[in-house]
């Protein structure tokens, strides 16, 4: 396995536990960066592949006029890699153009301010987008020769284009979660601090081992992260049990429950893009903090395994010049 390939399954069976919210600030965060923070800007393609769809709205992305998404790479039959940093994603420029078009939709009569157009512009993002169209895929692949590893070989021409490819997953063990893990080297668990959350904590690291048995070998936890605390006993009771059973597995990084970070994509865009990342904002605050921990495992496990490349951003930039 080379560690430096940072593909990140965001991966939990359980519905409500902040997956596609973590998924995509996390990935707009790390594309954005953050120098004070000490977080480099990166070159960064969020794969949304949950029939819901919700990533792709997170921007502001239309989902009935999509033409092409992750349902048709993961249906090609043509058993070839399939160009689709050209013809399956959503450019950053396209992104861009979707969170301001959602802006200008929910304040009709007022202007676009160039403020207020800098907050709602990513550079370094990209998106392979999905709709609903994704909900028949399990079913249309169960008899497809390669069924687990679609994904994967449709991803096979992004992998060295990115710093980080992000993957958002359904809320099941299914077969498109499966394609995730299949495709990914790290998976990221976002754990609600809520008592039936430990419940399916079991069940996961079970079909995740078994993923690693007889999928995909290089599998490893790159970490987990509590979501929708709140400072009362049972967040902090819960908070303490996976502390207890996975130790520096867990991130120090707490993501609360906070009525912003929900209400965000009736804006069109994530909440650390909206709201700069202070104490009264805390929402934004915190999927910050998250992104600085990431940054950092990723160069502590780049720095143990004697990885030193050139970031894909620098070299995306370099191309651009050329």
């Amino acid at each position: 396995m080379d560690p430096y390939k940072m593909i990140i399954a965001c991966t939990n069976q359980k519905g409500g536990c902040a997956k596609t919210t973590t998924a995509v600030n996390l990935a707009t965060a790390l594309a954005e960066g953050n120098p004070k923070r000490g977080i480099e800007p990166a070159k960064v393609l969020l794969v949304d592949l949950d029939p819901q769809g919700s990533a792709s709205t997170s921007f502001g992305i239309e989902k009935r006029d999509l033409e092409r998404t992750v349902y048709d790479l993961l249906m090609n039959d043509l058993g070839e890699e399939l160009p689709i940093i050209e013809d399956y994603l959503f450019g950053p420029e396209m992104i861009s153009d979707a969170m301001q078009s959602v802006w200008k939709q929910a304040n009709i009569g007022k202007d676009l301010k160039e403020s207020q157009k800098k907050v709602l512009t990513v550079e370094n993002l990209w998106l392979l987008p999905s709709n609903i169209q994704l909900s028949g895929a399990e079913i249309e692949l169960a008899t497809r020769i390669g069924r687990e590893t679609r994904l994967k070989e449709g991803l096979a021409s992004a992998i060295h284009e990115f710093d980080y490819i992000i993957i958002d997953t359904p809320p099941s063990l299914g077969l498109l979660t499966i394609n995730a893990l299949a495709a990914a080297n790290w998976v990221l668990i976002p754990v609600q601090t809520e008592w039936y959350a430990l419940e399916g904590m079991s069940q996961l690291m079970n079909s995740i081992k078994l993923i690693q048995r007889r999928i995909n070998p290089h599998l490893k936890l790159f970490g987990i992260a509590l979501t929708m605390y709140q400072n009362n006993t049972l967040s902090n009771t819960v908070s303490k049990e996976v502390r207890h059973h996975l130790q520096d597995q867990v991130f120090n990084t707490m993501i609360p429950r906070a009525t912003s970070i929900a209400a965000a994509p009736m804006e069109g865009a994530p909440i650390v893009l909206l709201k700069k990342p202070t104490k009264k904002n805390k929402g934004s605050q915190a999927y910050w903090s998250l992104s600085k921990e990431v940054s950092d495992r990723v160069k502590q496990l780049r720095r143990k395994h004697g990885v030193n490349e050139t970031s894909k951003l620098k070299l995306h930039r370099l191309n651009q010049i050329e």
